[in-house]
């Protein structure tokens, strides 16, 4: 209105105020900003080693590719503020080429973890094999002190079990495995006589301990009994004493298949819900090399159908399995995809 006009904006204000008196709180404003944590542990950052070194011309270049690798496996802690993109590979302007390493950030720890196992050791092109480390331990390491290396000292010796020792029976027997109500028993047995026993766990339950709760399965060459405790995982028996020779964690466990060379085991719980239902062991070392779902993507999943089976080559060294309409076949021990890609097999 013109009278408004009229007004000075002090006097605007003060009208207004008081139009809007009974409004407002008699609590007086101290806002504080809430700023997120700052999180100074790295615990989400990787550094990728053995990269190709590039000139400049190269760079932008070797960092999409690399990008588009780290982004596969998790989500890059994006900076659109500071224009971080999620990896940092560092140039050397005075050798006019890359230093052969690159910094990557994930969102989360466990992506970064995965990170680590899905691409250490991988065959970046035929010149280089990525090393992957986190972070944290490169600080570590800058932070170690120059002192006299110190060589450890070797643990004595321990003379594994005979693997081989059924073989060298003097009445020349076989043997087999029975499980009967909570009991397992191992058997001499020569197709003329009544069977002998062996060993029945014995040993264990002196200790108050199950030496198997659900299921049991030799070795293909008899080097090793494996038994089931699903709470524990597998256990592998070894030698003339039944002697245990390794554990392996896979919880709520089912089923074990060993390679036909000994050098590999995978374990099964059957769960459909578990993305790490099937596991991949190294046998000598007891280390997980890899894990799969009960069913492939885009496999179609019902009662009827089991899951795809997996098959092992003669010398151990390739794990075949059947997905739709497709085989993928990962060597060993670095259980990585043959050829980064699986044969198309329509209608298998």
């Amino acid at each position: 209105s013109d009278s408004k006009k009229e007004m000075s904006i002090e006097d605007q204000l003060a009208a207004e105020a008081e139009e809007l008196d009974g409004y407002f709180s008699d609590t007086p404003l101290d806002p504080k900003p809430k700023y997120p944590p700052l999180n100074k542990s790295f615990d989400a950052a990787i550094i990728i080693l053995n990269l190709p070194k590039v000139p400049e011309a190269k760079l932008e270049k070797l960092t999409k590719v690399v990008m588009k690798l780290v982004s596969r496996i998790g989500n890059l802690a994006v900076n659109e503020d500071t224009g971080f993109g999620g990896v940092l590979m560092p140039f050397n302007s005075e050798k006019g080429s890359t230093e052969g390493f690159a910094f990557c950030e994930y969102e989360t720890p466990e992506e970064a973890k995965n990170a680590i196992g899905v691409l250490d050791g991988y065959k970046f092109d035929k010149n280089h094999s990525l090393s992957v480390c986190p972070y944290n331990r490169a600080e570590k390491l800058q932070d170690l002190k120059d002192t006299e290396f110190v060589e450890p000292e070797r643990p004595p010796f321990v003379e594994k079990p005979n693997a081989m020792s059924w073989l060298e029976d003097p009445s020349q027997r076989d043997e087999f495995v029975i499980r009967y109500g909570k009991e397992t028993s191992v058997y001499w047995y020569d197709a003329r006589n009544d069977p002998v026993p062996d060993y029945s766990g014995e040993r264990e339950k002196e200790a108050g301990v199950s030496w198997c709760e659900y299921y049991c399965h030799w070795s293909p060459k008899g080097s090793y009994l494996a038994t089931l405790v699903p709470a524990r995982g597998v256990i592998l028996w070894s030698g003339a004493t039944y002697e245990k020779v390794g554990r392996f964690v896979a919880p709520d466990v089912r089923t074990v298949l060993f390679s036909p060379q000994e050098n590999y085991m995978i374990t099964n719980n059957m769960r459909f819900d578990d993305d790490t239902a099937i596991k991949v062991y190294h046998v000598q070392t007891g280390k997980l090399l890899r894990a799969f779902p009960l069913y492939p993507d885009n496999f179609p999943r019902e009662d009827n159908i089991p899951p795809p089976p997996f098959q092992w080559s003669h010398d151990d060294n390739y794990l075949a399995r059947m997905g739709k309409d497709l085989i993928s076949i990962y060597s060993t021990p670095s259980m990585r995809l043959l050829d980064k890609k699986s044969l198309l097999a329509e209608g298998i």
